[in-house]
Formats: structure tokens, sequence, C-alpha cells
């Protein structure tokens, strides 16, 4: 029986939740679970005095349930096992992520995936600024590993991404896969402002259902559809992900750029 945490009631202060992913619990009986200390503001916490405590920890599947927004960092460096959040996650969602998969039946805020390594994150509803981007200061975003939104996501996703995929259901922010270095962003929403700033290889596949506003450093190279597109495509579908009819058959234009960072990127974007 998976371990499950429930929140006893609405949180009044911020909480962090780092250890609140199953690597780090599966090891604990569980009342060593219930004694566990989160930071709380300024002060801690036990965890059994913030959740009602289910199950077995040793089962490596986590589930999390309430209204969450205020717990940053949930799965922050998780290697493996299982997490559900059922519910709205904080800031920090899978950031650092190693392994395993993270699933929320809800919305994320800002920061999910950040400077990501491995594993797969979905999130069902929708994702604040920085998915999948780089940590403040840093010079790499996520570096492997698979995020799924089914729902919007704000600006700057992808920031710096060296490696991994990133699909997104919905419309997107501005800036998405901005200072790219490698890595694949698939999009099925508006996309907007921006896309592929200062990238310097990678790709962003667009299938939205307007035309994509591409940098005036992006020089245009023709219609393509590089058989990898394919193969994503039904990857995407194997892991449950919605894809938008047509996705499939789509005619794409190819954009080489950012020219102004001498880059190797492309943008494939559905032209209606």
């Amino acid at each position: 029986m998976p371990l499950t945490l429930t929140l006893k009631g609405p949180l009044a202060l911020p909480v962090e939740g780092e250890s609140l992913r199953p690597d780090a619990l599966g090891e604990l009986s569980a009342l060593d679970v219930g004694r566990q200390t989160l930071r709380v503001g300024n002060g801690v916490a036990e965890l059994g005095d913030l959740f009602t405590i289910e199950g077995d920890p040793r089962s490596d599947h986590l589930i999390l349930e309430g209204d969450l927004r205020g717990v940053r960092g949930i799965g922050r460096g998780m290697a493996l096992g299982t997490l559900d959040v059922r519910g709205d996650a904080g800031s920090g969602l899978g950031q650092g992520m190693l392994g395993g998969a993270i699933t929320v039946f809800g919305s994320a805020l800002h920061g999910a995936g950040m400077a990501m390594k491995g594993g797969l994150l979905r999130i069902n509803g929708s994702a604040g600024h920085g998915l999948g981007g780089a940590e403040p200061g840093a010079r790499l975003g996520m570096r492997d590993g698979v995020i799924l939104v089914h729902g919007a996501i704000g600006d700057d996703a992808g920031l710096s991404m060296r490696r991994g995929l990133i699909a997104v259901g919905g419309p997107t922010g501005s800036g998405l896969g901005r200072a790219m270095v490698a890595g694949s962003i698939f999009t099925f929403g508006s996309v907007g402002m921006n896309p592929g700033s200062g990238m310097k290889r990678g790709t962003l596949a667009l299938f939205g259902p307007e035309p994509a506003r591409i940098p005036a450093t992006f020089a245009k190279s023709g219609r393509d559809r590089p058989p990898f597109l394919t193969i994503y495509l039904r990857k995407l579908l194997e892991w449950g992900f919605p894809l938008p009819e047509g996705a499939f058959s789509s005619v794409l234009n190819r954009y080489n750029g950012d020219l102004a960072e001498h880059g190797q990127g492309e943008i494939l974007a559905f032209m209606a």
C-alpha cells in the first residue's frame, strides 16, 4: 500500500518540502515518518503535525493529498520511486530531479523541473514560469529527463536547456527555449513572444493552431519533417499525452538560428 500523506488543513506559512519524496522516506517506519521535521516559515514542525499518515513507507510510492501550493520543493532531488500529488503543488516541484516519476493531478507554481537531470515529470494542469529552466545564476537548465504539461505554462520554459524533452499541450509564455543549448521542446498550443531567442542548438517543434511569431534572427530554410518528429510523437502517445488531429501529417516550416548567437538550432513551425 502506498504511503499517503494528507494535508490536515490550510497552510498559514510556507513549508519546505524537499524531504517529501519516496526515496527520502522509504527507509523509515511510519512512526519515524511522522517525526521528520520540515521547515515552516522561520521555524520547524514535525511532518505528523501537518499531515495524516497512512500506508507503508517502504512501497517506493508516495501520495500527497491536499492544496500543496504552500509547499515548496516537493520531490526536489528525487532519484527513484513514484510520487503522486493529488492537488496543486508549490514552486520548485521536482527541481534537480534525478530519476523516478512525479505526477501532479493539478497545477504547479514556478520552477517545476528546474535543473532537472532525469526522470519523468507530468503535470496534468498548468505550470508557472521557468519550467525546466536554469536556477538563478546557473549556466545550464534542464540536463535530461522528460517534462509533460497538459495545460498552459509561463515564461522562459527550457531556459538554457542542455538535454531532455519538454512537451506542452496548452499556451506558452514568452521566451520559450531562450538560450537553449540542446534538447527538444514540443508545443501544441499558442506560443508567446520570442521563442528560441539566444538559442544555440536544439529543436523547438511548434504544432499550435496559430502561426508562431518567429524572431527576426532566425532564417527560413524551407519545409522539413525530420524522422525524429514521428518517433517523439509516438512516444508522447505511449505516455498518454494528448495530441491534436494532424500532428503526424502537419506541414512544418524550418528556421535556423539564433543567428545573433551563431546558433545552429532549429524551429519547426506549423503554418496554417
